[in-house]
C-alpha cells in the first residue's frame, strides 16, 4: 500500500489552538501535524510521522488503530466523521479528545485532515455528574418509597382527621420527590452526546399516544386532540418527554374534579409546528417559569414543585425549538412547543 509523501500542512496551521493531523486517505498514515497537536500528544512531528494512530491510542478493546483507519477512509470518501477517542500521550497520561475528520486537497492530492480538541476535563466532569445523578436517583426512589410506605401505614392507623390530613400531605410530597428520579433520568439521557438517534418523526405518532395514555390514567378528565397538521420534524425522545410533561402537569396540578385539557398541533407562519396544550386549571406560579430564564437566578427561597418544566425546556431547546407559557381564557394555562418543520418528502429520504 503506497503512502503519499512530501505533503505538509500550510505553516498557518501552527497558529491554530486546535490540534491538526494530516492523514493519508487510504493507509491512515500521519503525514504532518501542527504545533498544537505536538503539545497535546507530547510527541514531535518527526516521531508522529513514524507512528500509526494505533501507536498512541489508549489500550482498549473499543478503540483500535484499524477502527481509526476505517473512519479516515470514510472521511476521504466524503463521509465527514466526528467522534471521541482516547489517546495515550508520550508521558503515558491518558486523555480524551474529540476528532473531526474531513477530506481536503493539498498540492493537488487528496488527504484527510483531523481537527483534535482536548475534552478530558469535560469527560471527567460528565462522568462525575452522571455518577452523582445515579446516586441521587437511586436514593430518591428508595427513600421516598420508604416514606410513602410508612405514611400509608400511619394513615390507616389514625382516626384523627387533622393528623390524617397531615399524613396525606406527607404522602403527596413524597410522591412528588420520588417523581424527580424519572425527571433527572430524562435530563441525563438528553444531556449525553448521541444518547438518542434523531430521525424524521411524524408529530401525530408522538402526540396521539401521549394523549391516549393520559386518557387512560385520568378517566375523569376531558382530553381532546386536534391534529390540524400532519407535520414532520427531525426529533428524538425529547419530543415525547416534553409533551408528556406538559399534559401530565396540566392534569396533576388541576383543582377541578373533571379537568379539561385541549391538545392541538398546527403550523404557524414561520414554518414551525406548534404543539399547544391548554388547560383550565390554576395559573402556573411565576416562580416556576421565572427560573427557566437563564438570566434569572434561582433564589434561596425558591420552592418549586419539581423539575418537569426544566425537562420540557431542556428537551425543546435541544431540538432547536421554543417553549412558551401564557394564560388561557377565561382560566388556565397554555403551553406551546414550537419546533422547526421538515417537508414530508425530505423526511422520507
Amino acid at each position: 500500500m503506497s503512502v503519499i509523501r512530501g505533503v505538509t500542512l500550510p505553516s498557518s496551521f501552527d497558529d491554530l489552538e486546535v490540534g491538526v493531523t494530516l492523514h493519508d486517505p487510504e493507509s491512515g498514515a500521519i503525514l504532518d501535524v501542527n504545533e498544537s497537536l505536538e503539545r497535546l500528544y507530547g510527541y514531535s512531528t518527526a516521531e508522529l510521522r513514524e507512528m500509526s494512530v494505533g501507536d498512541y491510542t489508549a489500550p482498549s478493546t473499543k478503540y483500535t488503530g484499524e477502527g481509526a483507519r476505517e473512519r479516515i477512509r470514510a472521511a476521504a470518501d466524503g463521509d465527514h466523521q466526528s467522534f471521541e477517542w482516547q489517546v495515550e500521550r508520550a508521558s503515558g497520561e491518558l486523555l480524551w479528545v474529540r476528532v473531526r475528520l474531513s477530506p481536503t486537497t493539498i498540492d493537488g492530492r487528496t488527504c484527510v485532515v483531523a481537527e483534535v480538541d482536548d475534552i478530558t476535563e469535560y469527560r471527567t466532569r460528565e462522568r462525575r455528574l452522571r455518577l452523582l445523578s445515579r446516586i441521587v436517583r437511586h436514593n430518591l426512589r428508595n427513600r421516598m418509597n420508604l416514606v410513602q410506605g410508612h405514611a400509608a401505614h400511619v394513615g390507616r392507623a389514625l382516626d384523627d382527621e387533622t393528623l390524617s390530613a397531615e399524613v396525606e400531605t406527607i404522602e403527596r410530597v413524597a410522591a412528588e420527590v420520588g417523581s424527580l428520579s424519572e425527571s433527572v433520568s430524562q435530563i441525563e439521557e438528553m444531556a449525553q452526546p448521541d444518547a438518542t438517534e434523531r430521525e424524521p418523526t411524524n408529530v401525530r405518532a408522538v402526540v396521539a399516544p401521549v394523549v391516549d395514555a393520559a386518557r387512560e390514567a385520568y378517566p375523569e378528565a376531558g382530553l381532546t386532540l386536534t391534529l390540524a397538521e400532519n407535520a414532520w420534524l427531525i426529533a428524538d425522545d425529547g419530543l415525547r418527554y416534553a409533551v408528556e410533561h406538559a399534559v401530565e402537569n396540566a392534569l396533576e396540578h388541576s383543582d377541578r374534579d373533571s379537568p379539561t385539557v385541549e391538545v392541538s398541533v398546527t403550523a404557524d407562519d414561520r414554518g414551525k409546528c406548534v404543539i399547544r396544550i391548554a388547560d383550565d386549571g390554576p395559573p402556573i406560579p411565576d416562580v416556576e417559569t421565572d427560573v427557566l430564564d437563564e438570566t434569572v437566578a434561582a433564589s434561596s427561597t425558591y420552592h418549586g414543585t419539581g423539575v418537569g418544566l426544566w425537562v420540557m425546556q431542556w428537551c425543546v431547546n435541544s431540538l432547536g425549538g421554543e417553549l412558551s407559557f401564557t394564560e388561557n381564557d377565561p382560566r388556565g394555562n397554555v403551553v406551546e412547543i414550537a419546533l422547526p418543520r421538515v417537508d414530508e418528502a425530505d423526511a422520507s429520504r
